[in-house]
């Protein structure tokens, strides 16, 4: 192989089907470089699960997720999860080409939401409560593997002291906050301080890194080491000082988005403290790539004369001030959240903070690049575009191409489901009233991409739209306000995945134990022959029973003719036998006659 020209070598990989293809990329470096520079596998896309059917949604103080989807086929999948035992609170954990991996109070299932097929993992081993990542990749194998970490170190905290003024009930634990701590006496804080410093200025992550993963083909959780490959890292003292990790008092909920991705055989892990985990599979390393440093963001002020007239006449100005104060401080302290997804060019990171966006593409290691390096591919403040979809009088008659699926029974007579990933165009002509600006949220999350155009799906608290990166044309998709849920919450979403459906898995099937679905057919592009496909499965499952039953009934009426003939054959052999016995009796009558005679 090593003596073959690389166009040669590349012709005959071209020819391989995908799974062995990605199989060779392991073998060696020249190899995995041939496959890789060459875009083999990107010639193969096409078996990959890249169909966006839509995003799972975990929302804030809701007991189930939701699914937000374009096509009325899609309310097929389903988001409660019914076809899994009896649950209580559950989430979507993450999602990886087509499988789930679902938590219900700390136990944790892999299904396929497209062919309800699940199976339950094994409690983890102790020690290993971190992230919890599914990789599943049906190009190279129908086996899954799930990987959980280890938590990090938490910062050292301030035992309550007597005497002293009680703290401050946040997050769950009694603890002293960064205020309460300068109240206290220098010696205690001195003390901290030190104890601080001292363990904050451990490394991490470690140069061998353990994690405990759950693989498919052995049904058990194992203890695998990660070494890293470089001298770059952080310090535990950088993850204690990220505003969103555990140990920041940043009180928000849709803001951690400490995601991980799968792309051409590694592994990328979003972590607290500025930098992302990547993991080779197929050789135990991984290395450290810092996030890049964002461009500084534009805050936003209020206009204070504009603010006091739309309070009305009859307002007390010095509440209004107080009012306006309270919303500018609420302004400031907004920080950029940051997204970790893929798309059509690879790892995207993504900060969004207000209604501005910064989008970043990682360019991977290369021979003349011997460092990844992030490339800045887009940014834009999309706020007027949000304030045009505000304003419009006709915004209650716009047309809706994407739902909720709340578990109605029949789709939305209100919802368009033609909806063209690639139609950006948007609506002239348009009447807009400025006095209805303020109907507008002041923040925007990001629930994801799509898996193979430069397409950002971003919610404006309970509105969701679609963003072309290429064109910078925003578009308005629909609502996903979930059921019971006040839509006045500060914020909308917690977490959100992308699904793409995948119909091959090597999952057990179970018996359904909800009957309630609605079983009608919704036809309609791909994912119409989706569910063909899946109900052409259950047909052939059925057929294979019920050939299999026929099987069984012909074996057990063959055997219960065997059973017979033999009983014929023993009744035969007993007739025999008696008339052979009567024939003696009779021959020694005959002798006994002669005898006397």
């Amino acid at each position: 192989m090593d003596l073959l020209p690389e166009p040669l070598l590349a012709d005959i990989l071209g020819r391989l089907p995908p799974r062995p293809l990605a199989v060779c990329r392991s073998v060696s470096k020249d190899l995995c470089a041939v496959v890789d520079g060459r875009g083999l596998l990107l010639a193969l896309e096409h078996r990959v699960p890249t169909g966006l059917h839509g995003f799972f949604i975990n929302y804030v103080g809701q007991d189930r997720p939701y699914f937000f989807s374009r096509h009325a086929a899609a309310l097929r999948v389903d988001a409660e999860f019914d076809f899994l035992p009896p649950i209580g609170w559950g989430e979507v954990v993450h999602q990886s080409n087509g499988l789930v991996l679902y938590n219900d109070w700390n136990t944790l299932y892999v299904c396929n939401p497209a062919t309800r097929r699940w199976a339950k993992l094994p409690p983890r081993p102790v020690g290993f409560d971190g992230a919890k990542q599914l990789i599943f990749d049906p190009t190279v194998s129908l086996h899954y593997e799930v990987i959980s970490f280890s938590e990090v170190p938490r910062k050292p905290k301030i035992p309550i002291q007597p005497g002293i003024e009680r703290p401050t009930y946040y997050q769950g634990f009694r603890e002293y906050t960064s205020e309460e701590i300068k109240k206290l006496p220098l010696p205690l804080r001195a003390k901290h301080d030190r104890e601080v410093e001292i363990k904050g200025s451990v490394e991490w992550p470690p140069r061998s890194y353990a994690a405990q993963v759950f693989s498919s083909r052995t049904g058990q959780w194992k203890e695998r080491v990660y070494v890293r490959e470089d001298d770059v890292a952080v310090t535990l003292f950088d993850v204690w000082s990220d505003p969103w990790g555990p140990d920041s008092e940043t009180l928000s909920y849709n803001s951690p988005r400490c995601n991980a991705v799968y792309w051409r055989g590694a592994f990328y892990l979003h972590c607290y403290g500025g930098f992302i985990m990547r993991l080779s599979l197929t050789e135990h390393k991984y290395r450290v790539i810092k996030t890049p440093m964002l461009d500084v963001f534009t805050q936003p002020r209020l206009d204070i004369d504009d603010f006091l007239s739309r309070q009305g006449p009859y307002m007390n100005k010095e509440y209004c001030l107080q009012m306006f104060q309270m919303e500018q401080s609420s302004l400031d302290r907004v920080k950029p959240s940051t997204h970790l997804g893929k798309s059509e060019h690879g790892i995207y990171y993504t900060a969004v903070c207000w209604h501005q966006l910064q989008v970043w593409v990682l360019r991977e290691a290369s021979e003349s690049q011997p460092m990844p390096l992030w490339e800045l591919k887009h940014k834009a403040d999309i706020g007027p575009s949000i304030l045009q979809h505000y304003t419009r009088k006709d915004r209650d008659q716009i047309e809706k191409s994407w739902s909720l699926d709340r578990g109605e029974k029949e789709p939305s007579k209100s919802v368009n489901y033609g909806w063209d990933s690639s139609d950006d165009t948007t609506a002239e002509g348009v009447v807009h009233d400025d006095n209805l600006y303020y109907n507008m949220s002041k923040r925007m999350d990001l629930l994801g991409y799509h898996p193979s155009k430069e397409i950002a799906f971003l919610g404006d608290h309970f509105e969701g739209f679609a963003y072309y990166l290429v064109s910078s044309k925003l578009k308005f998709l629909g609502e996903f306000t979930p059921v019971g849920c006040c839509h006045f919450l500060v914020a909308a979403t917690h977490e959100s995945f992308v699904y793409t459906p995948c119909m091959d898995d090597l999952l057990p099937h179970h018996k359904l134990l909800d009957t309630t679905h609605d079983d009608a057919d919704y036809s309609g592009g791909e994912y119409g022959d989706l569910e063909e496909e899946v109900d052409t499965n259950e047909d052939e499952n059925l057929q294979e029973e019920e050939v299999n039953t026929d099987e069984d009934e012909n074996l057990q009426e063959e055997e219960a003719n065997n059973d017979e003939d033999e009983n014929l054959q023993e009744e035969e052999v007993n007739i025999d036998e008696d008339e052979n016995l009567q024939e003696e009796e009779v021959n020694i009558h005959k002798d006994e006659n002669q005898e006397d005679v």
